[in-house]
């Protein structure tokens, strides 16, 4: 008996540093998607980032306990956008918390608010928006405020819809792999397009024109950067307000066995005239305090007309 105690103790000891071959793979998987996808990933260490996350998830007994192992591994190659979803939405709002845009005419300019939107709430963000700009363009605005102020992104397909009119037709930015290969985006025959794929191609939105301010904060991230780079570089469009976020690069979503998901950054983002952006905060053209922002922005407009 005593024996036999002894060996149990023993085949314990041997394996409890261990961790069990399901959590191993899982972890192994992430790493293998970190590796292949990541575009930081051909600066990166990998044998070491790997020994060292074997040594962080050494106790794991099941896919979860090896989270702590992954997010160590991504802090390690340096990108604050990539990260890991325990839950598959991506931290966009879910479609039971649809926002839409808004918006109101203050005197002689249309203001037009764009909050975040998931992918799953596109049809419903751009309906509604559609419906606005008809409604602000009947106004005959002399100018546009578009705010972007608390914008930390999701679907940007949709917001570049709703201001498409603003934008008018041509390139206006693109993602760039870190093999130096580029994606454009920007508006053909009035529709947002991304590379080869046309988004919302049934959508007629109303012709618009005019200066155009742009609002935004610390708060505005990733897509919501995104429709800020889409104005960068023309001329009858400045931005207000203090730096963004720094998260102008794009994301691919890949799922674990477990339903938890990588967001993983394969892109950075560039304006129409080829500056790269990434995890450094834009600056706006005019830096002013959240609450003088759409004062100054106002105040622009005036001068335009």
């Amino acid at each position: 008996m005593i024996r036999r105690a002894l060996l149990v103790l023993l085949l314990t000891a041997t394996t409890a540093g261990e961790p069990v071959p399901e959590a191993r793979a899982y972890l192994d998987t992430a790493l293998d998607l970190l590796q292949q996808h990541s575009f930081e990933s051909l600066e990166a260490d990998w044998p070491r980032l790997r020994a060292q996350a074997h040594r962080d998830a050494a106790h794991a007994r099941r896919p979860a306990d090896t989270y702590p192992a992954i997010e160590r591994a991504i802090t390690t190659l340096g990108n604050p956008h990539t990260n890991l979803l325990a839950s598959p939405d991506g931290g966009a709002p879910s479609s039971g918390e649809r926002n839409v845009p808004g918006g109101r005419m203050i005197g002689s300019v249309a203001y037009l608010t764009l909050p975040p939107t998931a992918s799953e709430d596109g049809d419903v963000y751009v309906d509604s928006g559609r419906r606005l700009m008809h409604d602000l363009v009947a106004a005959h605005p002399g100018g546009w405020v578009v705010d972007l102020r608390g914008n930390f992104g999701g679907d940007m397909a949709p917001m570049l819809t709703v201001v498409a009119p603003l934008l008018g037709e041509g390139k206006k930015g693109a993602f760039v792999g870190r093999d130096g290969t580029r994606t454009d985006w920007g508006v053909r025959d009035g529709h947002v397009f991304n590379g080869e794929l046309v988004r919302f191609p049934q959508v007629e939105m109303p012709a618009a024109n005019g200066a155009v301010a742009l609002l935004v904060d610390g708060r505005t991230a990733s897509s919501g950067e995104a429709v800020l780079i889409s104005f960068i570089g023309a001329q009858n469009a400045r931005s207000f307000g203090g730096p963004t976020a720094g998260y102008a690069s794009s994301n691919e979503l890949f799922e674990l066995p477990d339903g938890a998901q990588l967001a993983i950054t394969t892109a950075l983002m560039a304006d129409r005239t080829g500056r790269t952006y990434g995890n450094a905060p834009i600056t706006p053209h005019t830096l002013v305090g959240d609450g003088d922002a759409l004062t100054a922005a106002i105040e622009w407009l005036s001068e335009q007309t």
